[in-house]
């Protein structure tokens, strides 16, 4: 990936890539970097819980204007189940809700498997999906619960667990990694493998490792930022995964414009980034659903 050089405030355009520490909340972290920043128009894509850690997308400036094309992006987590005893929010912070001693687990690696493939998956109430106008957990704190929040199919492209299990206070502790589409509450799975164990069971830790191209292993942490030892992605390589065209010069005048531009122009007439000779992001163009022509979704020309 190539990364370009800091700016400052609103001169900083891009995607910046974070390892939330515990304790904050993804609002929290914006919160901190538009003070570290100068800059208030910082967005973020992926919400993680509080109590939970890793990778952070955010965009900076203009980098908000692409956050849409990332939040498809397929996920990976590394987690730490908690069996025997479940809360109200299916993590550690929760109120206990029920306990069960375990002694010995059998077959933990087969229910393990039995997740891979299409998973459907009910959120949680402690969540921010939307129902009638509110947040799940707004009615959550409140101590009311929603019977019939709409289930969601699941894309487990693989999970398995990666440390022995280890027997403590009448419970039991593995952890494991989860490789999955866009939507996906590891505080679900885990209260789910615990289910199908015959147990009560909650999420006991959380830590993002990657979403979509980006990795952990390229993030910052706060401290990091605050001392400027960063570097910010450029919108077109936050994008490398998206057909380009480097702008040809009889263009210039469309881009510029928002205007339509041939199909001729375009590899699989699919989602297209405009670039410039230097890669700088120009504009994002897509089909137009009713004539042979691809129409600029969002622009970011400059003369």
């Amino acid at each position: 990936m190539q990364l370009k050089y800091n700016l400052d405030g609103d001169n900083m355009n891009g995607i910046l890539l974070i390892d939330k520490p515990k304790g904050y909340s993804s609002h929290d972290v914006v919160a901190v970097l538009r003070g570290i920043l100068k800059t208030k128009k910082i967005g973020h894509t992926g919400t993680l819980d509080p109590d939970a850690t890793g990778l952070l997308v955010l965009g900076i400036n203009n980098g908000t204007k692409i956050m849409k094309y990332l939040n498809n992006d397929e996920k990976k987590y590394t987690a730490t189940i908690c069996i025997g005893q479940s809360t109200d929010t299916l993590d550690k912070t929760g109120t206990i809700l029920e306990e069960k001693e375990v002694n010995e687990l059998s077959n933990v690696d087969d229910v393990i498997n039995s997740f891979k493939g299409i998973y459907t998956q009910t959120p949680p109430m402690y969540s921010a999906i939307k129902y009638k106008g509110k947040r799940l957990y707004e009615y959550a704190r409140k101590g009311i619960t929603i019977e019939d929040i709409p289930s969601r199919d699941i894309n487990v492209f693989d999970i398995k667990r990666i440390s022995d299990i280890l027997y403590k206070d009448n419970k039991a502790f593995f952890d494991y990694t989860v490789h999955a589409s866009k939507g996906l509450y590891v505080r679900t799975l885990s209260y789910d493998i615990g289910k199908k164990l015959n147990y009560p069971s909650h999420n006991y830790d959380l830590r993002r490792t990657k979403a979509g191209i980006f990795n952990l292993k390229d993030s910052y942490t706060l401290e990091a930022i605050k001392e400027g030892n960063y570097k910010i992605l450029s919108l077109a390589d936050a994008l490398q995964s998206m057909n380009t065209l480097i702008l040809p010069e009889e263009l210039t005048h469309h881009i510029k414009n928002g205007m339509a531009i041939s199909l001729k122009y375009f590899k699989n007439h699919a989602l297209t980034k405009i670039v410039d000779k230097d890669n700088n992001l120009l504009a994002i163009y897509d089909k137009h659903p009713i004539s042979p022509k691809m129409k600029a979704q969002n622009i970011f020309y400059k003369d």
